[in-house]
């Protein structure tokens, strides 16, 4: 293989990953769009909230509030 053949193989490849790459971002926006109204809770009725001082969804991977937080000073 000479190195033009290497150097084309190479602008192909570098094609075909900033497709994939696109591709992925739309799939993680798409992801992104399907969480924002997440119930934290699993289809069962069980709630998704995982850790013991700080609790977190286990679906969407944000903050929850605990219920004793304080809600003024």
């Amino acid at each position: 293989m000479t190195q033009a053949e290497r150097l084309s193989r190479r602008e192909m490849l570098r094609a075909k990953i900033a497709e994939h790459e696109a591709a992925l971002a739309a799939l993680r926006a798409e992801e992104a769009k399907l969480l924002e109204d997440c119930e934290h809770s699993y289809g069962d009725g069980r709630h998704a909230g995982a850790g013991a001082q700080v609790k977190i969804c286990a679906i969407c991977g944000r903050l929850l509030r605990a219920r004793d937080d304080k809600l003024w000073g």
